[in-house]
């Protein structure tokens, strides 16, 4: 009887089985997270600015005396900063000072020895002053406010604006409030207006939330409306006063607007440079509505996410790249 050939037994290395298991798990592991990268790249483009970040604008003015002294609004305290020409200007918290004008202040001696005051923003700041007659106004970035620290009972009530405000006017009967913005003459008997007039614009730019007004003398503008001054000519048209007034409300919105436009805004915002690759792409339009307060990278990465403009930022330079 012829016997079976014996069967060998056959050994299989359990360890080659774990290093295979272990290069599967490596392999699943890599395609896993090859697919959560395809799918969620913007983190790193996110923080393509991260190092270079430039924060945004604050409470920030000097404030210049009748006598000259120039006190730094941002470090000075709560509470009386000065006594002229019969008012009191106290600093109420922070980004605010208050004119508080005493009776004396109504004599003829003391009006006809008034003193002129100046509120200025630097680039990267605003601030808000309540006038001697109550009177509001809001000053943006790079701007300039200069009125009398008491006003003259019953005559017209006369300041001076460079660059940008919002008033909100205490009615006074038979008592104008006049602002002069270079060539322009805006005149209202009380009301909310904003008054756009930077020396580089191409325009002085007047919009009415509530009132009615004259400028310079003999055009009417209600309500609603916005009219534009370029050198003299003169057009009224209605207006987007959400927009006009953003700025206030702590908002860059822009509708359809240049890009140069909105990158003078943030220019002076956060007190940058603007340099520009293409110089076409400065009339390109965007639309734009984030916080002022966001830094400058979430700002322009909002502008980048339309697809049609980049930036880069080298200390507080920003090219414009398209």
């Amino acid at each position: 009887m012829s016997e079976e050939p014996e069967k060998k037994p056959i050994f299989y290395d359990r360890w080659a089985f774990r290093y295979l298991a272990i290069a599967c798990l490596a392999l699943i592991a890599c395609a896993i997270g090859a697919t959560f990268y395809n799918h969620h790249p913007k983190p790193l483009k996110e923080n393509r600015f991260a190092k270079r970040d430039i924060h945004a604008g604050s409470s920030r003015a000097i404030l210049t005396l009748a006598s000259g002294k120039k006190i730094s609004l941002d470090e000075a305290p709560n509470g009386i900063l000065a006594e002229e020409s019969g008012a009191s200007i106290v600093r109420t918290g922070s980004g605010q000072i208050t004119y508080a004008v005493h009776e004396s202040a109504l004599s003829s001696d003391t009006v006809k020895n008034v003193g002129v005051n100046h509120l200025e923003t630097p680039l990267g700041g605003q601030y808000q002053v309540r006038l001697p007659d109550g009177t509001k106004v809001w000053l943006n970035a790079a701007s300039k406010l200069t009125y009398p620290a008491s006003f003259d009972p019953g005559a017209e009530r006369k300041v001076e604006l460079r660059g940008e405000a919002y008033f909100e006017i205490a009615q006074i009967a038979n008592t104008p409030f006049v602002v002069f913005s270079g060539k322009q003459r805006v005149e209202v008997e009380a009301g909310r207006f904003n008054i756009s007039s930077y020396p580089n614009d191409e325009a002085i730019k007047t919009t009415l939330l509530e009132g009615m007004g004259k400028i310079n003398s003999d055009n009417i503008i209600k309500s609603g409306q916005q009219s534009i001054n370029k050198k003299g000519n003169l057009e009224i048209i209605p207006a987007n006063t959400k927009e006009a007034v953003a700025w206030k409300n702590g908002l860059f919105l822009f509708e359809d607007e240049s890009l140069e436009t909105i990158m003078k805004s943030i220019c002076r915002w956060y007190n940058v440079e603007i340099i520009y690759v293409n110089e076409n792409a400065r009339k390109e339009l965007f639309s734009l509505s984030v916080s002022r307060f966001d830094n400058i990278s979430s700002t322009l990465k909002s502008l980048e996410n339309t697809g049609f403009v980049r930036f880069k930022i080298k200390g507080r330079k920003i090219t414009v790249l398209r």
